[in-house]
């Protein structure tokens, strides 16, 4: 049985005053996240702070969900300030062995 791979919690920052571009990208942004299939475990921005967002990828590494992020019309476009990825321990809740990639 192969090791499930990690979950990565990445957080984009935004440029500021570039909301309206990003309403311009969006379609092809949200279409880019959907083509990494399984990769893609979850995505969204922030209710209560629209100048970032949330995304948990599944890789090996930190290099490695950067180089599949790097095709992301968002980051094309100038409209990501900074990328954080820290490797996300999914312990608990009711999809968590799932999301691990270990469940029976």
């Amino acid at each position: 049985m192969a090791e499930p791979q990690k979950i990565f919690a990445v957080q984009y920052h935004y440029v500021p005053g570039l909301a309206d571009q990003r309403d311009v990208h969006r379609a092809a942004h949200r279409e880019f996240l959907v083509s990494l299939g399984p990769a893609m475990v979850a995505a969204g921005a922030y209710v209560d702070d629209p100048a970032a967002a949330l995304l948990l990828v599944k890789s090996d590494s930190p290099g490695a969900v950067r180089d599949l992020l790097e095709g992301d019309p968002f980051k094309h476009h100038g409209l990501i300030s900074s990328t954080d990825v820290n490797e996300w321990s999914c312990a608990v809740g009711d999809k968590a062995a799932a999301l691990r990639g270990d469940e029976a």
